[in-house]
């Protein structure tokens, strides 16, 4: 009877573990900063993959999306996800191009300028950016590109001269260069500070996404939108290695077959957010200019040379995605 009760007591005290485990699991809670405002479809999408994920897993994965820099800088998101002060987080890692000159593969001026061309840009280069990340302890999960880049300014810029000296907003060093190639001067200036350096006339005109202009409001400070496609730019999501190592083998799946959904969603809103965000800015006022053949035949002879310096830059690596990119597009 003894050995009964013994055997009794064991077995509960197992399932008492197994119950105590469980709800570990299910307590599991991570954050995921972003630099976006919460109305970008970036962060929409994120925060949907992040319900599905928690769904999915029953509870055992709860990912609280921190929006608009709340949590972290934009700058500072890499390094919080590779020191673990985050499990997630987005970028743009043409952003962190001072790391490692390769992270600028999707901002080379007019060489992918569709959805699908910057899709192409990121399978080419996707092998040599994991790598690189997964040295850091980084996985990325999936990319989105923005919609196309457009010349935003205060005036109508009907030839490539009038581009000359204007105080031309970039967030990039490859942007910087093509502003200079293009004549003007260019200024850095993160998402975050775009306002208030209009504002405070330390720019008069930028690079940027239509969905972008619209989230900030880009009437207030210019009035013309140049769709010039310069290049769409693509953000990664990212995850912390052994964070991801360490949720169950079906969370893992889990997370990486929503991750699958989320880049094929993200590309479809952001084919969306880029019609719906043109209409906005043209309701408030913008002007939308269809930049001209020959304006266009400038702008891509002046940062002709820009393909070649990245890869005198990068080195190998850059011109086999180069090389690869250009395989995908003409298959």
């Amino acid at each position: 009877m003894k050995k009964l009760v013994s055997k009794l007591a064991a077995v509960a005290f197992v399932a008492a573990l197994l119950v105590v485990s469980a709800s570990a699991k299910a307590a599991m809670e991570w954050n995921l900063a972003t630099p976006y405002p919460d109305k970008v479809f970036h962060t929409v999408n994120i925060k949907m993959f992040a319900k599905e994920v928690e769904e999915r897993t029953n509870g055992e994965v709860k990912i609280t999306v921190h929006a608009a820099a709340s949590l972290f800088k934009h700058s500072e998101i890499k390094r919080a996800v590779r020191t673990g002060q985050v499990e997630m987080g987005e970028i743009q890692l043409s952003h962190f191009a001072n790391e490692n000159e390769l992270f600028n593969f999707g901002t080379i001026p007019f060489m992918a300028t569709t959805f699908e061309e910057a899709m192409l840009a990121w399978q080419a280069a996707k092998p040599v950016i994991e790598r690189i990340l997964m040295k850091e302890g980084i996985r990325v999960l999936y990319a989105v590109p923005w919609p196309p880049q457009a010349f935003y300014a205060r005036k109508k810029l009907d030839t490539v001269a009038d581009m000359k000296d204007l105080k031309f907003r970039t967030y990039n060093r490859i942007g910087s260069r093509m502003a200079e190639l293009l004549g003007a001067q260019p200024v850095l200036v993160s998402g975050a500070e775009v306002s208030q350096a209009f504002a405070s006339g330390l720019i008069e005109a930028m690079v940027t996404s239509s969905a972008f202009g619209a989230s900030i409001q880009a009437w207030d400070f210019v009035k013309y939108f140049h769709d010039t496609r310069a290049w769409l730019g693509v953000d990664e999501i990212l995850v912390n290695e052994r964070a991801f190592q360490s949720l169950s083998p079906k969370a893992q799946q889990v997370m990486l077959e929503a991750a699958a959904k989320a880049q094929e969603r993200g590309l479809r809103l952001g084919k969306e957010a880029n019609d719906a965000s043109k209409k906005i800015l043209a309701d408030h006022g913008v002007v939308l200019v269809e930049p001209s053949a020959e304006f266009m035949k400038a702008a891509r002879a002046a940062t002709a040379t820009m393909v070649d310096e990245w890869i005198e830059k990068a080195g190998p690596e850059a011109k086999a995605i180069v090389e690869e990119y250009n395989r995908l597009r003409l298959k």
